[in-house]
């Protein structure tokens, strides 16, 4: 979680600031066993500094990739950092390798497929990268489109029919669009979605009750689709529904939690539209059987 040391005393904000600065050990003993510090400090430049900095505060689930090295055909090693399965294909695969003595860093992405094999074999391609030897997601993005185009929810919203402009920036106030910098955006496919992405918009949990998670999809039937989440009933969230922890093609942050949901008719993100209010503690909400699932985001 992020701290604003303007919002807090001195010998806060400097405690603050050293414990975001704190490496990760575990993370880093992760990194470690897999070889990619040692791997780093062979390729040189910048790069072992650029790795250990990844074991601090990125506000990034790096920890939850897989991290392994191999070699080119020169003997170089190549670093490689895989996004988790749900994810996988739009989140970008990051790589490190050598060309010309030097290290360089690249993003790959399966989706939406470009070029297939004449066997229709789906192709990795690669994505022009901006940020240099850094991991994609180490530093925040300055402003929430960059952030939703680092996540590719501009690609999402076109393979979906959205205006991306209109559907997620034009549509919020200045103050609306800090709040949702401060939640994770991601894409990723689902079997129940006719395979197409889905666009979560995930909130911190501690902000859950009030700031909801929300998806955008198509089931294949109905061409958009916008749910909107709680972890507390409202006036629009009555209907109770949960996943399993560890469900396939989901974000890990929903599994096994109690949310209300509601079917949004308009596609505009939730806190730019009225807001809900309380609901009556005596109020019984429909509960949303598994039965119910497969039309459920």
């Amino acid at each position: 979680m992020l701290i604003s040391g303007a919002s807090l005393p001195t010998g806060a904000a400097t405690a603050a600031a050293a414990e975001s600065s704190r490496p990760d050990a575990g993370f880093l003993a992760e990194l470690s066993s897999a070889g990619v510090l040692a791997a780093a400090n062979e390729m040189g430049g910048s790069l072992p500094g650029v790795m250990a900095a990844m074991t601090e505060a990125t506000g990034h689930p790096y920890r939850e990739y897989r991290w392994w090295i191999q070699r080119d055909a020169d003997h170089h090693p190549v670093i490689h950092a895989m996004p988790p399965e749900a994810e996988a294909g739009w989140t970008p695969w990051e790589r490190w390798v050598v060309i010309s003595g030097k290290p360089v860093h690249q993003l790959w992405v399966l989706f939406p497929l470009k070029n297939p094999s004449p066997k229709g074999i789906p192709i990795w391609y690669q994505l022009e990268n901006e940020t240099g030897l850094e991991p994609l997601w180490l530093r925040p993005a300055a402003t929430l489109e960059a952030q939703l185009r680092r996540a590719r929810v501009d690609v999402a919203a076109d393979v979906l029919g959205l205006d991306f402009q209109k559907t997620f920036l034009d549509s919020l106030t200045r103050s609306q669009r800090e709040t949702y910098r401060q939640f994770r955006w991601v894409v990723m496919p689902h079997s129940l979605a006719a395979d197409q992405p889905v666009v979560y918009a995930l909130p911190p949990m501690n902000r859950a009750e009030d700031w909801p998670w929300e998806s955008w999809y198509t089931d294949g039937v109905t061409p958009r689709l916008h749910h909107v989440h709680y972890t507390k009933e409202n006036s629009l969230a009555k209907t109770r529904w949960s996943e399993f922890p560890g469900a396939l093609q989901r974000p890990p942050e929903i599994g096994g939690v109690t949310w209300f949901w509601y079917d949004s008719k308009s596609m505009t993100p939730a806190l730019a539209q009225p807001a809900p209010s309380a609901s009556l503690k005596d109020s019984k909400p429909p509960t949303q059987t598994r039965l119910d699932l497969p039309l459920k985001f």
